[in-house]
Parts: C-alpha cells; sequence; structure tokens
C-alpha cells in the first residue's frame, strides 16, 4: 500500500478519536485542566508563603581553642551532674581519657604527648594493641582513641627538640576511633551519628545545610574534637618530620561564605511535592487514554478497523497522538501556571527558564502516552485495565523514594529500573531544578548539583533523552502485544491455512467449486441434513467448508464441520436454536472469530489468507460493538463509509438517503449512546449497507424492533438485494418467510438443512394446521368429538393459553369443507372465538431441524409436570421465613461474592505484588543498609569521592606558596579531580570575601580549597556536604607534607565509629523518615486498593434490583456487601501488619501493630464507603473509580507538601480529607513509636531528662502515648470515623430512597394531561381525530379511581395517573391499567412508546413524575419492601452478571427466595431444562448467547412464584421451540397464580397468551384490547406469493422494474380473481410478496374460501395461503398493521 494510504487512514482514525472526544466535553475538560488544577494547590502555596531575602554571609575562621573548651566545659558539666545523680559514665557522658595504640612505637606515644599540648584537659592512656583500645572505650566509655598504623616504623626513634634525628618512611597513617553517637547535640538524638555510610546528609535539605549557621560544618566535626585531634596528630608529625628551620604556615579553617540571595521556603515545601503534584495530575488523562483504548478494543472495534487494512500501527498512531495532544495542551498551561508571577516578581520556579520547564513537561508527555499504550495493549476490559493502569502509575513512581531515601547506596538495580519508569524520571529531574532554585540567580546552564555525588543527579538534557529512549522502548513493546493480540501478522490468533487449489472465478456450468454435498441424500422425517441440488447458473458469493470452532477443549464446539455455500445478490436466512453457533458463524465470515479449522470464501478471497481484500467486501450489523458510542449518527455512517474507502461527499449522501429510509433523520445529530436499543439496531444496519459493501452480514438484531420498524428493514432489504448478497440470521419465521429468496436451518454447529422455501415446504409439508382461539368457556372434549367425525386420530400440535393447534392430513383433504361448515355452526356452543386455517409454516420445519440435541420441545409438558411435583413438595414443606430466611440471604449474598471475586484472581495477584513493591519501597533503606545498622569507617582519602572540584588561590608570589598550589593540583589531578586556580588583582585579600559571580555557584560546585599564603593557609569547606571539613584538612596536611618533607609523603586520616551503644540505630535515617514514606505509599496503594474493591463489588448493581425483588431488605443488602468488603480489609491489612512486622523485628511493638491495623481498616473503610456513594450516583463505574482516584490523592498530596519530618508539622485544617488523616495517623504513629522506643534507652532517657532538662527531642519526660497526649491519634481517629460515617449514611439514605421507599411518588396530575383528558373526550363525541382514546381507556380509568383498599389487594396490581416526563419531554400521560391476578396482558405499541418505562416504574427502577402504583395491595410508596417480594422482572438488556453462571445465579436467587437447599437444586435443574439453557448451565454468563440470557433471566423472573412478573425482553431473540416452552411455562405460572405484563408480544402470541392488549400510543394508553373486542365477524384471506428467480447479474435492474409492472402480475391476476369470486371482498393489504383481503360474513363461508383458493393456487402462483374466520380489528390493526403497511408500501 501506498503511504498516502497511511496517511489518509491515519486522518481518518485521529479524526474519529478527537471527534468522539470533543463531544465528551466534560471529560475533555477534566483531561487538560485536571493536571492543572492540582498545580494550583503549589500556586496557592507560593501566595501564602513571605519570601525572605537572605544577605552575604561570611564565616571568620574556627576558633578551634574555642571550640575545645566549650566541648571540654560541657563534658565535665555533664561528669559533675552523673556523680551527683550516682550515675555513671556512658557513651554521652565520657571520661576524658584519650587513647592511642600501639604503645610499643615511641614515636607514637611521642606524638601524642606533644598533641596533648593542643589538646588541654584531656588525659592521654595507651594501649598495645588497637583491639584493646577500642575495647575500653567501648566498655570504659573514654572519649576517643587514637590508632596509628605500624607500617614499618621502628619501634625506637630518638627526638630532639621535637623533631626526629633520622628520617622515617613517608607514609604516615592513623584512624581515630569515636563512638558512632555525637555527645554535641542540639535538638535531637535521632540522627546524630557520624553518618559515615553517607556522603551527604539524608535528614536535612539543602536549604537547611546551606543556612546552617554553625559556622564548623553540619556534622559537628569540630564541635565533636575531630578536627582538633586530627590537626594536631597531622602538624605534630609535620613538625617532627620536617627539617628543624622549616617553617610551618599555620592552618586555619573557614566556611564558604554563603551569598546573598532571596530565599523561598516553598522550596522546602515542594521539593518532593511539586513532581508529585504533576505526576498525579497526569495519572488522569493517563486513566482515561486507558480506558477509551480498552474500551475500543473491548467492543470488537479495533479487530474491525484491522480486518479493514487500518493496522495496529496506524491505530498506535492515532492514538499516541490523541493522547499527546491534550497532555501537551495541559503542560502548556502548567508551564504558564510555573512561570507566572504570582506574588512579587516570584513563581513557583522562578530561576528556571520556561522552555526548559516546557521542554522537560512535554518529553514527559511523550513517555507517559507510550506507557499508557503500552499498559492498555495488556487488556481487554476496561474494569481491569483501569486499575492496573492505576496502580502502575504510582508504583512507577515509588522508585524515586527509594533513590531519594538512599542516595549513597549505589543500587545499580534499581537505578537502571528507575531510569525505565518514566514517572521516577520526571522526579528525579524536578529534584534537580528545585535544586537549582535555591543557588542560581543568574543564567541558567544545564549542569547538576555534583558536589560529592554526581551519579544520583540527572539533568535535563539527560531526562530528555531517558525519556525518548522510553518511549521508543515502551512503543515497540505495546505495538507488538497489540499486533499478537489481534493476530495482525502470525500472532496467537491468526493461523495460515493454504488457499484452496481454486481461487479464480467461480464456474457457471460446474458445481465443482461448491463446498456442498452433489450427492443423493437421504430424504424423510428421519433425515439429518437436507440440502437442495445447487443451480448451476447461480454463482456463490460466500463459500465454506468443513468450518469448526471450539473456544475451549472441555466444551461442545461452537461450529463442527459446517460446510455451505451462499448465492449472490439473495437474501439467505440462517435460523437455528440460541446456543446453535449463528452469530458465531457471522463473527468468523467477518473476521473477528478466528475459525479452529476450516475454509471460508469470501468474493473469491480466503478470509485466513486475504482477510483484508475478503472484509472490504463485508457490511456488518452484529451488535453494539461495532458502533463508537460518543459519534452522533451521521459521524458514525461517515466513519463507516470512509472506512470502506468512501469520499466525504458520497459519505454525507448515503448519511441522507439511509437515515431516510429508516426513519432516523430526526436523531441524525444524537449521539449513538443516548440512542434507544431499537435506534442503535437500525443505526447497525445503516452501517453494513453504507460504502457500498458487495455482502452484507446481519445479526438477529431486529427482534426488538416492532412492527413498523420491521417493515422499514425490510424495504431496505428488499431494496437492496438486486446488487449485494444478504445474510441475515433470524429466529422469526415470518420475517423469514417475507424475506428469504433460500433458509438455511443450524443445529448444534452443524447445517441441518438449506434450500429455498418451496423446496422446504414441499420436502416437508405436512398436512394444514387448523387454529382455534379458545374462550372462557370452552370445551376440549366437546371440540375433539366433533372433529373426529370427520378426521380419525387427529393430532394437536400444540395447546397454548387460548390457542389450539390440530394438525389436518392432507389425505382427509376431501373433508375440510364439511369439517369447516359444522365448527362454524358450532362456533358459539364450543365458545370458539376465532379459527384459523393454514399451509404448512416454517415454524414446524424448524421444530423439525432446528431444535438442540437433547431438545425437550416435545417433552414441555412433562418437565412442566416434573416442575410441579417439586415446587409443591416445596410449597408442602414450607419456604424459609422469618429469622431463618434472614440467614439464608446472608448466606446466599455472601456466596454470591465469594463467586464473582474469586473470578478476579488475577487483579487480587496484581494487587498482592504492588502491597510487596510499596512495602518494599517503604523499608527500602532496611533492605539496603540492613537492621541495626552499624556505621563503617571513613578514609579522608580523595580515593573515597566519586568527583572532585576545588579550587586554590596564592595569597603570596613566594616559591613555598607557589610549589605548595602545584602539589594542590597535582594531589587532585592524580585523583581525577577539577581544580580551578584563583587569580585575584589583590593578594592580600581572599578571593571568596569579593562580591563576585563565582560566590554564587561556590556552594553549590566545589567541596572545598585552600588559600596558601607565605604563613597562613585557610582550608575552605563547604557547609553542604558532610565530611568536607576533615577532607580538605587532610589534603592541605599532605601538600605540606610534599612541600616540607618528602614528595612521596602522605598522611592518611580515617574515622572508625565504634558500634552504637544507644538504641539509635535500628532505622537507617533517610531524608524522608520511615512515618512520612509509610504513610505516603500505604495511602497510595490501599486507597487504590480499597476502591477498586469497593467498585469491584458493585459493578453488578444493575442486578441488584433482582436481589431486592427477591425480598431482601436494605439493611441485610448493605450488610453483607460491606461486611464482605470489610472481611477482604481486615484480610489485606493482616497481612500489611505481618509485613511491618518482619521490616520492624526485633523491635515489636504491639501497640503500634493494633493501632496500624486500626488506621488501615478504618482507611479501607472510609475509602470503600466513599466508593459506595460515588458509584451509586456514577452511571458507570469506571468514573466512579476516577472521582474516588482524585478525592484519595487531594488528601495524600496536601500531606506530602504539608507535613514534613517534625510532628508539629501537622495541620488539623485538612483532617476532612480521609487519606491526609490517615496519612497523619501514620505519621504519628511511626515516630511516637520511635520515640517511645528511644526513651527506653536509660542512658538516652537519663540525658533527655537530667542533662538537657527536656529540652529535646525525643523528651523523654513525657511518656509518648498513641491516644493521648498532644500528639495523640484520638482526634485523627474520630474525624476518619466521621469519614466513614458520612458517606455510609448518604449510602444508605440515597439506596433508601431510590430502591425502597420513593415518598415523593404521588404527585399532582400535570394540567397537560388534564388537558389531553379533555381533548380526547371531545374528539370521541365530535369523531374529531386520526386516532381516538378507546371508551375501555375511560372505563378502566374510572375502575381504578373507584376501587376501594379491599379490592386493590384482590388484584394483582393497579397503575392509577402513572406518568413520566425528561424535563419538557412527557414519556408516560395518566396511564391507568388494572392487571387481575393470574391475568396475562400485553402492552402493544412501537418502539419508544414507554413501554420499557412502564415496566420500570412498576418494578421501581425507574420513579413516577406522578401516579401510584400498588401491588397486591401494598403501594410503591409506602410499602416497597412489602411490594418487592411479589414481583419478578425479566428486563430487555441483560442485567446479569458476567463473571457468574447461569446454575451459581439460580441457586443464589432460589436460597433468596427461601427455598431450602435440597429443592432449589432441583427447581433450579428443572428450570435450565424446561427453558433449554442446560448446554450453558455451567459456563460462565458472559458466554452465553443472547437467547439463553433472555431465558436465565426469565427463569429468574418466576423462580418466587411471584405475584406480577414483568417480561421485558422475551420472547424478542428466543428461537420458535424455546418460545413455545415459554409460553407453556406462562400458562403454568397462570394457574399457580401469578399475572404476567408482556410488552414484546407479536399480535399473533398476543392472541395466543393475552386477555387484554392495551395499546400505547404517544405516552397514552389508547385502547385495552379486551378479548371480546377485538374481533369482528367476517373472514381474512392472507394470500403469500412465490418469489420470483432473482435476476442474473449482468441483467439491469430496470429491466426487471418493468417487468414488475406487466399487467399480469401476480398481483393484478388475483385481484380480478378475487373480484370474480368474491364480489364483496375489499383488498386491505398489498405488499411485494403477500396481499390480504377482508371478507365479509354473509357473502360466502369458510369452506367455499379453502375450496376455491386451493383449486387455483397454483395458478394464481400461491405458495401458501391463510384463512381466518372472525379477525382481529380495532385499535391494533389501526395503530400497527395498517401503518406497517402503508410504511411498506
Amino acid at each position: 500500500m501506498s503511504i498516502r494510504h497511511y496517511i489518509d487512514k491515519f486522518i481518518l482514525l485521529t479524526w474519529k478519536l478527537h471527534k468522539a472526544q470533543w463531544n465528551r466535553p466534560a471529560e475533555l475538560l477534566w483531561l487538560i485542566f485536571a493536571p492543572l488544577f492540582l498545580c494550583c494547590i503549589a500556586v496557592g502555596m507560593r501566595m501564602g508563603i513571605t519570601l525572605n531575602e537572605r544577605y552575604n554571609s561570611y564565616y571568620a575562621p574556627v576558633d578551634l581553642a574555642q571550640s575545645w573548651a566549650d566541648l571540654i566545659g560541657t563534658l565535665q558539666e555533664r561528669q559533675k551532674l552523673g556523680k551527683q545523680l550516682n550515675k555513671s559514665s556512658n557513651v554521652f557522658m565520657p571520661q576524658l581519657v584519650l587513647a592511642w595504640a600501639p604503645s610499643d612505637i615511641s614515636l607514637f606515644g611521642k606524638i601524642m604527648e606533644l598533641s596533648l599540648q593542643e589538646l588541654k584537659s584531656m588525659e592521654l592512656r595507651n594501649f598495645s594493641e588497637c583491639s584493646h583500645m577500642r575495647k575500653a572505650i567501648s566498655n570504659e566509655f573514654l572519649f576517643a582513641g587514637v590508632c596509628f598504623e605500624r607500617g614499618q616504623i621502628e619501634s625506637n626513634h630518638e627526638v630532639t627538640d621535637n623533631h626526629l634525628d633520622e628520617a622515617v618512611l613517608p607514609h604516615f597513617n592513623y584512624t581515630i576511633v569515636f563512638p558512632s553517637e555525637l555527645r554535641m547535640f542540639s535538638a535531637s538524638f535521632i540522627g546524630d551519628n557520624w553518618k559515615t555510610i553517607y556522603q551527604d546528609d539524608p535528614k536535612t535539605s539543602i536549604v537547611r545545610r546551606l543556612n546552617e549557621g554553625s559556622i564548623d560544618g553540619h556534622l559537628g566535626y569540630v564541635r565533636e574534637g575531630f578536627i582538633n585531634i586530627q590537626k594536631a596528630i597531622s602538624e605534630t608529625y609535620l613538625t617532627m618530620v620536617s627539617k628543624p628551620k622549616a617553617g610551618i604556615p599555620k592552618i586555619v579553617l573557614r566556611r564558604f561564605p554563603v551569598d546573598g540571595r532571596i530565599q523561598d521556603p516553598l522550596m522546602h515545601y515542594i521539593n518532593r511535592g511539586l513532581p508529585l503534584l504533576i505526576i498525579v495530575g497526569f495519572l488522569f488523562p493517563a486513566q482515561i487514554l486507558v480506558w477509551q483504548i480498552v474500551q475500543e478494543k473491548q467492543r470488537q472495534m479495533r479487530l474491525y478497523l484491522i480486518n479493514m487494512n487500518i493496522g495496529n500501527i496506524i491505530h498506535f498512531a492515532a492514538w499516541f497522538f490523541k493522547g499527546l495532544a491534550y497532555m501537551l495542551i495541559s503542560s502548556l498551561l502548567i508551564t504558564v501556571i510555573i512561570k507566572v508571577p504570582w506574588k512579587g516578581n516570584q513563581s513557583l520556579l522562578t530561576q528556571t527558564p520556561w522552555y526548559i520547564i516546557l521542554l522537560v513537561l512535554c518529553s514527559y508527555n511523550v513517555a507517559a502516552t507510550s506507557f499508557c499504550l503500552l499498559v492498555a495493549s495488556f487488556f481487554k476490559n476496561t474494569a481491569f485495565a483501569l486499575r492496573v493502569a492505576t496502580l502502575l502509575w504510582l508504583l512507577t513512581y515509588m522508585p524515586f523514594f527509594v533513590l531519594w531515601n538512599n542516595r549513597e547506596k549505589a543500587v545499580l538495580v534499581i537505578r537502571y529500573i528507575a531510569c525505565a519508569l518514566p514517572n521516577t524520571v520526571l522526579a528525579l529531574i524536578c529534584e534537580s531544578l528545585l535544586e537549582r532554585e535555591c543557588f542560581v540567580t543568574s543564567i541558567w546552564i544545564d549542569m547538576r548539583y555534583s558536589v560529592i555525588y554526581n551519579a544520583d543527579r540527572i539533568c535535563v538534557h539527560q531526562g530528555a533523552c531517558i525519556f525518548v529512549i522510553t518511549t521508543l522502548v515502551y512503543c515497540a513493546i505495546g505495538l507488538y502485544m497489540d499486533v499478537w493480540n489481534t493476530g495482525e501478522t502470525g500472532g496467537g490468533r491468526r493461523k495460515h491455512i493454504p488457499a484452496p487449489a481454486h481461487s479464480g472465478d467461480f464456474t457457471f456450468q460446474e458445481r465443482d467449486d461448491s463446498f456442498m454435498p452433489q450427492g443423493s441424500q437421504p430424504v424423510g422425517v428421519k433425515a439429518t441434513k437436507i440440502y437442495e441440488v445447487e443451480p448451476s447458473h447461480r454463482r456463490f458469493k460466500i463459500k465454506i467448508k468443513k468450518l469448526c470452532k471450539r473456544y475451549s477443549n472441555n466444551t461442545r464446539g461452537a461450529l463442527n464441520s459446517f460446510t455451505w455455500n451462499v448465492y449472490e445478490n439473495e437474501v439467505t436466512v440462517l435460523m437455528g436454536h440460541n446456543g446453535c453457533g449463528k452469530t458465531t458463524l457471522l463473527k468468523v465470515l467477518a473476521g473477528l472469530v478466528e475459525p479452529t479449522r476450516g475454509v471460508v470464501m469470501v468474493s473469491d478471497y480466503n478470509i485466513q489468507t486475504e482477510r483484508h481484500d475478503a472484509s472490504m467486501q463485508l457490511g456488518l450489523a452484529l451488535s453494539d460493538d461495532l458502533l463508537l458510542p460518543d459519534l452522533s449518527v451521521a459521524d458514525q455512517i461517515r466513519f463507516i463509509c470512509m472506512v470502506k474507502g468512501a469520499s466525504w461527499k458520497d459519505a454525507s449522501e448515503e448519511i441522507e438517503t439511509y437515515t431516510q429510509l429508516l426513519h432516523l433523520t430526526h436523531v441524525k445529530h444524537t449521539k449513538v449512546k443516548s440512542l434507544s436499543s431499537q435506534e442503535r439496531n437500525l443505526l447497525s444496519i445503516i452501517c453494513a449497507f453504507a460504502g457500498g459493501s458487495p455482502v452484507v452480514l446481519i445479526d438477529d438484531i431486529h427482534a426488538d424492533l416492532d412492527l413498523v420498524t420491521q417493515a422499514l428493514v425490510c424495504n431496505l432489504i428488499n431494496e437492496e438485494k438486486s446488487k449485494r448478497t444478504i445474510l441475515l440470521v433470524s429466529n422469526s419465521t415470518s420475517l423469514a418467510s417475507h424475506l428469504a429468496d433460500r433458509l438455511a436451518i443450524m443445529s448444534n454447529g452443524e447445517l441441518k438443512c438449506t434450500g429455498s422455501k418451496p423446496f422446504l415446504r414441499n420436502m416437508y409439508g405436512h398436512g394444514f394446521r387448523l387454529t382455534c382461539i379458545k374462550g372462557n368457556a370452552f370445551d376440549l372434549a366437546e371440540l375433539r368429538n366433533l372433529l373426529a367425525k370427520y378426521l380419525p386420530n387427529l393430532t394437536v400440535e400444540s395447546d397454548i393459553g387460548y390457542k389450539i393447534t390440530f394438525v389436518l392430513e392432507t389425505k382427509y383433504e376431501d373433508r375440510f369443507p364439511s369439517l369447516f361448515d359444522a365448527l362454524e355452526e358450532e362456533m358459539v356452543n364450543l365458545d370458539i372465538i376465532s379459527f384459523r386455517l393454514r399451509d404448512t409454516s416454517l415454524d414446524e420445519i424448524f421444530m423439525r431441524f432446528g431444535s438442540e440435541e437433547g431438545d425437550v420441545s416435545g417433552e414441555t409438558n412433562l418437565l412442566i409436570e416434573d416442575l410441579n411435583l417439586v415446587l409443591e413438595e416445596a410449597d408442602s414443606n414450607g419456604r424459609a421465613k422469618g429469622r431463618r430466611l434472614t440467614q439464608m440471604h446472608i448466606q446466599a449474598l455472601f456466596y454470591m461474592r465469594w463467586v464473582l471475586n474469586k473470578r478476579q484472581i488475577p487483579v487480587k495477584v496484581i494487587y498482592l505484588l504492588a502491597l510487596l513493591v510499596a512495602t518494599a519501597c517503604t523499608f527500602s533503606a532496611v533492605l539496603l543498609y540492613g537492621k541495626n545498622y552499624q556505621l563503617i569507617p571513613i578514609s579522608f582519602n580523595l580515593t573515597q569521592l566519586h568527583s572532585i572540584d576545588a579550587f586554590v588561590e596564592t595569597m603570596s608570589d613566594s616559591l613555598d606558596v607557589l610549589e605548595m598550589q602545584e602539589f594542590f593540583s597535582e594531589l587532585l589531578f592524580w585523583y581525577d579531580g577539577h581544580v580551578k586556580v584563583l587569580e585575584t588583582a589583590d593578594i592580600s585579600d581572599f578571593y571568596l570575601l569579593q562580591q563576585s559571580e563565582f560566590n554564587k555557584v561556590v556552594n553549590f560546585r566545589y567541596m572545598f580549597g585552600a588559600s596558601f599564603g607565605q604563613d597562613l593557609i585557610t582550608v575552605w569547606f563547604n557547609n553542604i556536604p558532610l565530611h568536607a571539613a576533615p577532607y580538605g584538612l587532610n589534603l592541605v596536611h599532605n601538600v605540606i607534607a610534599r612541600r616540607f618533607v618528602n614528595e612521596e609523603s602522605s598522611i592518611d586520616v580515617t574515622l572508625q565509629p565504634l558500634p552504637f551503644k544507644a538504641r539509635v540505630n535500628t532505622l537507617p535515617q533517610t531524608p524522608l523518615s520511615l512515618g512520612g514514606m509509610m504513610a505516603i505509599n500505604f495511602s497510595f496503594i490501599f486507597s487504590n486498593i480499597w476502591q477498586g474493591i469497593a467498585i469491584a463489588s458493585i459493578l453488578e448493581k444493575s442486578f441488584k434490583k433482582q436481589q431486592f425483588l427477591t425480598g431482601v431488605r436494605l439493611s441485610i443488602y448493605s450488610f453483607c456487601l460491606s461486611l464482605f468488603d470489610a472481611i477482604r480489609v481486615v484480610l489485606m491489612s493482616i497481612f500489611m501488619i505481618m509485613m511491618i512486622a518482619v521490616y520492624l523485628s526485633p523491635r515489636h511493638d504491639f501497640h503500634l501493630y493494633i493501632w496500624v491495623f486500626f488506621a488501615l481498616i478504618m482507611n479501607g473503610f472510609s475509602v470503600i464507603t466513599l466508593s459506595y456513594v460515588l458509584t451509586s450516583i456514577c452511571k458507570d463505574p469506571n468514573n466512579a473509580f476516577v472521582a474516588v482516584s482524585f478525592i484519595n490523592t487531594i488528601g495524600i498530596i496536601i500531606f506530602t507538601l504539608t507535613v514534613g519530618d517534625r510532628l508539629a508539622d501537622m495541620s488539623d485544617a485538612f483532617q476532612l480529607l480521609p487519606q491526609y488523616t490517615f496519612s497523619e495517623i501514620v505519621f504519628k504513629l511511626l515516630f511516637l513509636y520511635e520515640y517511645h522506643w528511644l526513651c527506653k534507652d536509660e542512658n538516652i532517657k537519663f540525658v533527655s531528662s537530667k542533662v538537657e532538662k527536656c529540652r529535646i527531642t525525643p523528651n523523654c519526660c513525657i511518656s509518648y502515648d498513641y491516644w493521648r497526649g498532644n500528639y495523640g491519634v484520638i482526634f485523627d481517629v474520630f474525624m476518619l470515623l466521621c469519614a466513614i460515617m458520612v458517606p455510609l449514611a448518604l449510602f444508605l439514605v440515597g439506596e433508601q430512597y431510590t430502591l425502597m421507599a420513593c415518598t415523593c411518588l404521588h404527585r399532582a396530575i400535570p394540567k397537560k394531561c388534564i388537558w389531553s383528558e379533555k381533548q380526547d373526550h371531545q374528539a370521541r363525541h365530535e369523531g374529531m381525530g386520526a386516532y381516538m382514546v378507546d371508551e375501555s381507556v375511560i372505563a378502566e380509568r374510572l375502575r381504578v379511581e373507584k376501587l376501594t383498599e379491599q379490592e386493590r389487594a384482590e388484584l394483582a396490581a393497579v397503575c392509577q395517573g402513572i406518568g413520566k416526563s425528561y424535563g419538557n419531554k412527557s414519556i408516560l400521560i395518566r396511564i391507568d391499567l388494572c392487571i387481575s391476578k393470574s391475568e396475562c396482558v400485553g402492552l402493544m405499541g412501537y418502539n419508544n412508546t414507554g413501554k420499557t418505562t412502564l415496566v420500570k416504574m412498576m418494578v421501581g427502577e425507574t420513579r413516577p413524575s406522578h401516579g401510584r402504583i400498588w401491588v397486591g395491595g401494598y403501594s410503591m410508596e409506602l410499602e416497597r419492601a412489602k411490594c418487592y417480594p411479589l414481583m419478578g422482572y425479566c428486563a430487555q438488556l441483560s442485567i446479569l452478571p458476567k463473571d457468574i453462571t447461569p446454575r451459581e445465579i439460580l441457586h443464589i436467587q432460589s436460597k433468596l427466595h427461601g427455598l431450602p437447599t435440597q429443592f432449589a437444586i432441583q427447581v433450579c435443574d428443572a428450570l435450565s431444562h424446561l427453558l433449554g439453557f442446560q448446554s450453558c448451565y455451567h459456563q460462565l454468563i458472559c458466554l452465553c448467547t443472547t437467547g439463553q440470557v433472555r431465558r436465565i433471566t426469565f427463569a429468574l423472573a418466576i423462580l418466587g412464584d411471584p405475584l406480577l412478573i414483568c417480561v421485558d425482553g422475551p420472547p424478542g431473540g428466543i428461537d420458535p421451540n424455546g418460545k413455545r416452552t415459554l409460553y407453556s411455562l406462562t400458562a403454568y405460572m397462570q394457574n399457580r397464580g401469578c399475572s404476567f405484563l408482556y410488552t414484546n408480544l407479536s399480535g399473533l402470541d398476543c392472541e395466543r397468551m393475552c386477555q387484554r392488549t392495551p395499546v400505547l400510543y404517544d405516552g397514552q394508553l389508547w385502547t385495552m384490547g379486551a378479548q371480546e373486542q377485538r374481533y369482528r365477524r367476517g373472514y381474512l384471506l392472507e394470500v403469500h406469493f412465490k418469489r420470483k428467480a432473482n435476476a442474473d447479474i449482468s441483467t439491469a435492474r430496470s429491466t426487471w422494474d418493468r417487468i414488475n409492472q406487466f399487467p399480469v402480475s401476480p398481483h393484478n391476476k388475483l385481484i380480478l380473481f378475487v373480484q370474480v369470486k368474491f364480489p364483496e371482498a375489499t383488498l386491505q393489504h398489498q405488499q411485494e410478496s403477500s396481499m390480504t383481503f377482508f371478507i365479509p360474513r354473509n357473502s360466502t363461508n369458510f369452506s367455499e374460501i379453502f375450496l376455491i383458493i386451493r383449486k387455483d393456487a397454483f395458478e394464481l402462483n400461491i405458495e401458501d395461503f391463510y384463512i381466518t374466520r372472525n379477525i382481529v380489528t380495532g385499535m391494533q390493526t389501526d395503530l400497527f398493521d395498517r401503518s406497517a403497511l402503508k410504511i411498506a408500501t
């Protein structure tokens, strides 16, 4: 294909996607503004935070002597206090003893003695071995120790005037040993240690370290005395080994100055909050995108378009650019939000240029969109995909916490994984940008902060590259999965089947191209497969050979060696029982289902190997799945036309043509999802014909259409069949008789018979059928006696309802006239209202061949008797009542939720994995550093640094200074360091003390530096890194050693912390505390898991009505729903507590576990109850899921932004948000746990309470109670309980209002209804109006008004003044109707006249706008709970849960009805056999066909012997066998006292079943249609002509039009014939293939009509005929038959 083809198809798909999105304006606004709204939270903080201006800060040289004196003074005071309180020394009150080892080397002893001059008030103690010294320091709590490295140093050295008399080896190494705990703390014990496992402070932000007031470094190397010891020992050594006259310069330490700037406190809050705002903001567009993509695949639209040569690549690209477009719009708006100066001249990111922000967001959008497409490629269920996508989106952010909390731990696996996660990469980029905001005040450059650990930061250009690479990887995987799932290029679905040998033009003379058997075939009643011999002049359009389809190995094949040919330019009707494989066959032909084996040819193209070409020949009208719900009707037709290759202009013409033909012009601009089900069916048919498809496949989607609409469809098919091949699936024998050129009947996946209608009738015609309409006093025995006089061995074919049908064998045809005359004479005595004679119909042929294997149609009466025995036995034993019934309700509801829950194992596995990942991220520090971690020695050697950036300046031109500068640079060069040489015009002043641009970058670029003077060396250090001071000092000592001792000299100093003595090392220190991590991660994960659980529990809310109709009380239903979800919450919370206990072991605190467990349960309940409320409001549970996600994330984000690492940071202003409250509880509990554990240490408790006088944290003077106290959770628990109870109360009130007690039902009748009534009265008396309200309606209204309470109790149902309006549109206007007990009422009317609305109001599913309803004497307004058990409901559309089997749902419903288990099983099994869904009894309902589902729904409706059964769907979509069984069961249930209200019966079916047939027209009842009113005397002759053979494809259509106008046409011939034979006959209806005449009663008789028509049937080209005595008349014919025929003609 050409590139232009791909471009055109891409543009078409893009147009479709954007058009659909624009038709959802609310969702469109949500897509664009949801990320923007979250960023507005940061804007609000920006506007509320005051900026602080900081001036230049210059720090004087560190006064080491004073700091040493302060240290010694503090320790002496502690010792004194300890003696007063009889407290021995401990790690915080050490002895002022400085130990050293080994003692056998005199040089070391001399160094220590000389060093003691600088370390005043300190005693020396030597040890022979360093191990002994360390043990003594640990046990005796000595101040510190020095362990010298022996090397090759001799034991004795002579020292003269503090100088060595002989040279020593140039390498001098020693280790300073300190306890891990610090002695000089200021605010807290927590985290106060040497932190040698980190290069940077994990607890304090860069801003805080930069603003630290201390001049000796944040860690306190000076305060703790380490620098003093290091400086004293190293300089003493240098003095001793240098030349006696060489003067070593004085060395001082000095901190980098801090440049003046505007300090933005907002950076402290958004350092991790801003990326979270952006990431969570784009979660909602991502949810919508995944939802839409999976929805398209779920509806099979994707597969259809692929078959139409629009491949996965085009789909993928169209969806990618569609999702990216709206994300880019959001990013542009976010960029504006971030850069707008909201306060003064300060924006959210003042220093970062707008194009950098836009670049980051756009590149992130590209990666995020590809991530969405990747996730969507794995799923075909929207609810599942939406939940998983949300979890994955949040999980891909959590590795950022691992990297952020463990920066010093080089875990390459985590780092590589993080680079593959767009959310983590964005967070890392934002981290770099936010750090820059703290420093950069001039030109922005893409340079990361890299003082110590340059590997952790991701700069902008690196992030953009990662996003691009990630996008390519995700797109490749997603596209591969799409291709694999759809089988576009040989994936799991597609199988390569070689094309048959014949692939050319079909031959006309020979039938070698036929796949059908051409030899002799068995005939007769026992024949199983009968095929008409194929004519040689007809061309095949579809050929099927040995087609097989099996969905699973343990089920019966849907198609079993199916072989068939379909002729060109004919209407072929395929019939078969429900579940026989008709829809599967059409989907195989359409390429939507892959066959197991076999060959299918469509227009010479093999559907397996030439799918694109074959699919382009097809027009499909299968179901709603191929409709796009968000497009308008016109756009839907236009899209299908253009997919088939039509131009925009041609598509517009077809839109006008077909919408006019099927009367859809008024809804042309209406969205597809707003159409009624009947209008959607018509639209599907239009889409099949639109675009000029040569082959049209139509499934049984017209089953629910009224007669008028069916006539429109028939006209369209008849108009188009001369130029198309139409394959129509239908179980309507009347429709098949009217349309079919050729019929085929299949059963159990096999073709049983096929041929033209005359062939089938001649082959299987078996006599005539005499049907009698029974009156109330009908006597079957007398009728049998009468008929037996003329016909022996008379067979009753069916006796259902008011119709009884006899088989009149042809061999007794000469006796028929006498029989008819006798029957007419005895009609009154026999109470026969009407009778009809007809030839063998297609129903009989279907009964023979279309029955399912093991079908019980012939044994219906026997099975009903068996069912009756079981029900009578159950009635005699009594159904459960009272407490026992309540127990059964609880058991059944729990069992149902257990069944639905166990079918969601994949979701549960993903939830479990999400919990494990979230827990691992939360406790990542424990996993990486281990429990009870210990500090490691740190050597202040340049080899320990990842990268080194330093500066040097000279303060003198002397040779010594220049040489020291060279040595400084040389040392850094050998260690891959970078040195900046500072040059100043005034060498007397330090460069850092001058105002320059260098000062603005020095704190985030350089770690240390040196200023070399003749007599003074200044060591500059950065206060941000932890260990900069000793590194810089040791480097300068090495420079001096090389200059004044030996060029090979080196000094290495190591800090070795001893194992912890206090309880401060269980959990490693991280930037975000364990409480904060647990609060954020658990809130994110659990909130989404809880809401997924809740929404999954109520996905079957459409089936909820059926449960209430069994008598389940709202309290029981709500209790079971909540308790089941609560059990799942409890189990998951227990699992979580076990995980926490594993991580916190061995520091167990059972009170903590209980409180966290309690918090998890309350959080789960709060999310679940909120989900209940929103799901009851939203029509689509997925919308509720998104809404709950938004509410939950708001609370988590606010907690992340506002709460730091202190308990005092929390605010009660946001307690209304449940997730904020939960996070606060967890945060408090973990902090209180840590404080409580620390205070258990006696030394910490003594120092806190006695030494520091309760001024530091933790304050061990108080008791840290989880419940009470300043930081107790009592108020938080109360607010979380409110978050549970308020939504729960709203949910129960809403359910009570909508389901159980609508107190506003009884409203005054609107004036327009009263006006309509007056108009009807005037029309009746003045003869106005085309249709007038019948007197029976007025009589019914008066009857309803006069009913007493006792009389209403004797009726099944009463409707008084019922009306329904939507806005200004009235659907129903004042409906008054009574239904007696055991009565069957057939409600008739056009589609969209309000029949379904009336039924929904009667069962309480829809609230009437006005009027009242009583059921069994109970008011639906006041006593709805008593009304529900008296009703059964069979809906038009499936309301059954898809993940449950018919057996399970029947057993559940039977238990809800109170049937004991043993009887419930028998009743359910009996109904499954009787109604014919035993073959799918153990399959999921989602695998059942439409007819089978309607049978199951009918079984549920009658299961509890309700007083009133409302049937809205069946018998539509049910095969003739099933209809007969359904009617037989209806009659049986009427005998048991049940009343029926049908809305979908045909006229003949109403005649069979119903005493009354009220007619709805324009929202009003126009007649009640009582049986005695429906018939009038006379005869009705209906004649069907033989269908003419279709023209050859080479014959022009105009030729056949001329032929049809010949005066000798069958219609004209019959008219002339009737005028001669029956002069008083009048023509009533005329169609293409039939005519109907009315003959007055006095002009002839039944037998004369029969003899005349029977004699001349062949000459008149009559195929079959119907003769009826006493025909149906009145409003039924006026409103339906006549209107239909007017449209048809």
